[in-house]
């Protein structure tokens, strides 16, 4: 089963034929063991997509397959996807890539804004197979904090790229990671490994507390 997880994490869609060559697996069997995978994969026309290679990464870590095979199968698109289902999962409207390229240059990954209260999860991802220092997880926060005074100070041009931007009234800046994070906070940033953001964010209030982090108002 391995060489078959392995498989689809690299191609994301292959042809049932093409799938069975590769692994040398009759396609009757190769079938059957795609149908276990469940709701990880969609079979049409012979074809098989894996749904959310990152979800499915994460489930192959919790069975106990290598970080480093499952990992590098990842790309940064896939981590910021997953950060952005789970805002929204939790009600949050969500926008990623967000860009402002004048009066400034400004890059956010992934912002979820909550309507009723305002509060607004402000993401970096680092989605770095190989973990990341405590120094540099310091400067990469240090960099986030910037990042978003600086969007506060251009706040009235940034609200005019996106509807949403004018509920806001308070930012919770965090550092989303692949692995463990050796720091929890750094400079008034949360860090958080991907595993850790959905039960982070459902007991959000507590977190912030124990840690003493304070969101940011806009203005």
């Amino acid at each position: 089963m391995k060489q078959l997880y392995f498989a689809l994490l690299k191609h994301r869609e292959i042809s049932i034929k093409d799938l069975s060559e590769l692994l040398g697996l009759d396609e009757r069997i190769l079938y059957s063991k795609i149908k276990e995978l469940g709701r990880y994969v969609t079979i049409v026309n012979n074809k098989i997509k894996l749904n959310d290679p990152l979800l499915f990464a994460i489930q192959l870590l919790k069975q106990g397959y290598s970080f480093k095979d499952v990992t590098k199968y990842l790309d940064w698109h896939d981590f910021e996807k997953f950060s952005a289902e789970i805002l929204g999962a939790h009600k949050y409207i969500v926008k990623t890539n967000f860009r402002l390229t004048k009066p400034v240059r400004l890059e956010i990954d992934v912002i979820g804004i909550d309507l009723g209260s305002g509060r607004g999860i402000f993401i970096d991802c680092k989605h770095w197979i190989h973990g990341i220092s405590r120094k540099t997880l310091m400067e990469i926060a240090e960099k986030h904090i910037l990042r978003i005074k600086k969007f506060i100070k251009y706040y009235s041009w940034a609200k005019t790229k996106w509807t949403y931007f004018r509920y806001l009234r308070k930012i919770v800046p965090i550092i989303v990671t692949l692995t463990t994070p050796s720091i929890r906070m750094h400079e008034n940033v949360l860090i958080v490994s991907i595993q850790e953001l959905n039960s982070t964010l459902l007991d959000l209030n507590m977190v912030l507390d124990l840690f003493g982090i304070e969101p940011i108002p806009v203005y």
